[in-house]
């Protein structure tokens, strides 16, 4: 009888203990995940961009009383077309529209905004509100640009925006920089030990996206990146199509891609 006490008091433990790790768990992966995932810097409203080359500021009003702020590089020449650049999840534009020398040297306008709570941008965050800003991100591109003009960009975290566009909107071409399949796939990358058994408040699915994307895509990931491991990202390459292209950068990491060759030969290709 003793040991049957016993029994059922180290079963009381255990389970107890798997109870609280759920518990913890989840608060990590639900109303505490988006501090791991958002990283913003936050701007004043009257605070002055400085770039080199000329670009307009705007403010685009959308659903979900969201205000965000975007910029616009024009090229010197008529363009191409555009590019639509998602960015990462840390910084703000005063980072990210740098990136206009690379794709206005190819003849492209750069077309780029932060997500709510980054930079000048503001509006309650969710995963919903967050895709009904990349929509309408696209619809006002599509004031300007025809659909074969527009290049879809998602770096990191906005692969997920790109790649939801991409899977309801036409558009010329995707381009994927160090996406990731899901971020629950992306979490269980990082801790394969852990039990399926999480909420997410994000899910963000690239996965399921690509399923429905009928345009060209172009990933490019780096063998190196240890916040999107290889791994993670390659789980997309069975889901591409025919003549879709997934390209290892060997060496690369996640913040580095622009200085190896592979990735700037491909995609002069591509914008060529």
């Amino acid at each position: 009888m003793l040991l049957l006490d016993v029994s059922f008091t180290w079963l009381f433990y255990v389970v107890g203990i798997l109870a609280g790790l759920w518990v913890l768990g989840n608060a990590f992966t639900g109303p505490l995940q988006h501090w791991f995932i958002f990283r913003p810097r936050r701007l004043r409203q009257d605070f002055q961009y400085q770039f080199e080359a000329p670009f307009e500021e705007l403010f685009l009003e959308t659903p979900h009383r969201g205000r965000l702020n975007a910029l616009w590089f024009k090229a010197s020449q008529p363009a191409k077309g555009v590019v639509l650049f998602y960015h990462g999840n840390a910084g703000s534009l005063a980072r990210w529209g740098h990136l206009h020398h690379f794709f206005i040297r190819h003849g492209y306008d750069f077309l780029t905004y932060d997500y709510r709570g980054y930079g000048k941008s503001t509006g309650p965050r969710s995963e919903k509100s967050m895709y009904s800003d990349a929509f309408a991100f696209y619809d006002f591109a599509r004031k300007h640009y025809e659909p074969e003009q527009i290049v879809l960009y998602g770096r990191s975290l906005g692969s997920a925006f790109a790649g939801r566009v991409a899977a309801e909107k036409p558009a010329r071409l995707l381009v994927w920089e160090t996406p990731f399949y899901s971020l629950a796939n992306l979490f269980y990358t990082y801790y394969p030990f852990l039990p399926h058994v999480f909420y997410f408040r994000y899910r963000l699915s690239n996965a399921r996206s690509l399923r429905r994307i009928r345009i060209p895509i172009i990933v490019f990931q780096g063998s190196g990146d240890l916040i999107v491991p290889h791994r993670c990202a390659a789980r997309l390459q069975p889901l591409l199509k025919p003549g879709d292209a997934f390209y290892t950068v060997r060496g690369a990491s996640h913040n580095n891609l622009l200085f190896y060759d592979l990735y700037n030969r491909k995609m002069e290709e591509a914008l060529r």
